[in-house]
């Protein structure tokens, strides 16, 4: 917040292990409003309006610090977060164009089957391709211009530019298999296995045998992608790549165990290998969802090209705050980053995240958003029933030793016995009922026995017939 110091225990938060993160650059801006011309008591009146700002951000301080080490909960845990993250993943669109791939026949390529898979080691035998586990395949039956379009198109959905780096997803590859010799096995298997143009696991176990089969990296497709700077808008980028089709043999030998499978060379003649030119669409997950914003539709056509990138990047998670103060007539203004939080200065992932984070955790300011193609931006003012202006004790007092009284009104709870107590007091008399004089014969006193204040007999008229109904305890 501007003119209010760091705390130091945040400064070094990013690197506690918490969750939390604390982006702040030189390039975030502070600036104070042109003030109009004021008087000497103005002036001091307008810095005291602004000072109230000071108590309620010394308290998320305190809050802040001691949730470094012992934080209520996981800040990656928070739904918010985890929406902004999926949005971030890419989506990806496999086709084939009857244009780009005019020289082959179409029953030489489809049916195709395009899988999702990653090998489960670097490590393969001589004539055997890395043995790959899939979790997602889909069927081509037409080029994209013909047919029915669920056969036409094959969608995945990847992670996001970030994380393709990382050793997990990294070894990502996009599988083409043809099977050429035996086209009808394959649409037989496509009208009878697949939902829509996924295929289910089951029906590839029939593929085993000859085939045609090419791979494509999707490291290699994030490098081009991380060069479009276009695709953080939410536009579709359209990319082509050459696909070298080689002959092998299709082991499907871990498909029920595993969702594995492997190709091997040595079984098939290797003098079959054509290309394919496929063309692969990539668009954020989220991108509906930016497009419906103003201020993704803002137009770059003013920034020169070589600062496009830096621009688009810079503009992406720019937030404005403007703080209000002296009756809201003056303003300062912050510009935080990453959609970071200008108090606690916790990343929220989106400007629907930072609005979240703002209402829930900073409910002693009263927050205003709006947006536009130029900026995203929050207006703060304190809340006026906030009790930052009043003290309630002396100047230089310590509260903290300050005598206070506590009243709580102590409420009896009547003590209910349990059901061995109430037994303990019972004194079992065992009557030999067969002849009638005996029953008789039982004197009154025997149970008119006291204990703890408590009398336990008969009522007088049990004593030759049976209980009435109101006998009861006395």
């Amino acid at each position: 917040m501007p003119g209010l110091p760091l705390p130091p225990a945040a400064q070094d938060a990013g690197n506690a292990g918490s969750g939390f993160g604390y982006p702040r650059s030189t390039d975030q801006t502070c600036r104070q409003q042109l003030r109009p011309r004021l008087s000497p008591d103005e002036q001091l009146a307008a810095e005291e309006s602004f000072a109230l700002y000071c108590k309620p951000v010394e308290l998320y301080n305190i809050i802040q610090r001691r949730a470094v080490k012992n934080p209520a909960f996981l800040q990656r845990c928070l739904h918010y977060k985890i929406h902004a993250r999926r949005k971030k993943r890419i989506q990806i669109t496999v086709s084939l164009s009857r244009g780009t791939n005019a020289e082959w026949p179409e029953h030489n390529i489809f049916p195709l089957y395009v899988l999702l898979a990653t090998p489960t080691s670097n490590i393969s035998l001589e004539g055997h391709s890395p043995i790959y586990r899939f979790n997602q395949a889909c069927l081509l039956t037409s080029f994209s211009e013909f047919g029915n379009k669920d056969h036409t198109k094959a969608t995945f959905i990847i992670p996001n530019l970030k994380n393709l780096t990382t050793s997990r997803a990294c070894g990502l590859n996009i599988i083409l298999i043809s099977r050429v010799s035996e086209g009808q096995v394959g649409e037989n298997i496509g009208e009878n296995n697949t939902s829509g143009n996924h295929v289910e696991g089951s029906a590839l176990q029939k593929l085993e045998g000859n085939c045609n089969w090419g791979k494509i990296p999707i490291d290699l497709l994030g490098s081009s992608l991380e060069n479009c700077v276009t695709l953080s808008l939410g536009h579709t980028v359209e990319l082509a790549s050459t696909v070298s089709m080689s002959p092998s043999f299709l082991e499907p030998k871990f498909l029920e165990r595993d969702s594995c499978l492997t190709f091997c060379s040595h079984k098939v003649d290797a003098t079959g290998s054509y290309q394919l030119q496929v063309g692969i669409s990539a668009q954020e997950v989220g991108a509906r969802d930016m497009s419906e914003s103003p201020y993704y539709s803002y137009s770059y056509s003013d920034v020169p090209p070589p600062m496009l990138p830096h621009v688009i990047r810079l503009r992406a998670g720019n937030v404005v705050f403007n703080y209000k103060y002296y009756n809201n007539t003056m303003q300062k203004t912050e510009v935080t980053e990453d959609f970071a939080c200008p108090f606690c200065l916790v990343p929220c992932g989106s400007y629907k995240g930072l609005g979240c984070h703002l209402n829930s955790t900073h409910d002693l300011f009263h927050f205003e958003f709006w947006i536009s193609e130029e900026c995203q931006a929050v207006n703060v003012s304190l809340k006026t029933d906030a009790a930052w202006r009043t003290e309630l004790v002396a100047e230089g007092v310590d509260p903290r030793h300050q005598t206070f009284s506590y009243c709580s009104k102590f409420k009896k709870r009547r003590r209910l016995a349990t059901t061995a107590q109430k037994t303990s007091y019972v004194h079992p008399h065992i009557i030999d009922l067969d002849s009638p004089e005996d029953a008789q014969a039982v004197s009154e006193d025997d149970f008119g026995q006291k204990e703890d204040g408590l009398i336990y007999g008969l009522h007088p008229s049990c004593k030759t017939g049976p209980l009435s109904p109101d006998v009861g305890y006395g």
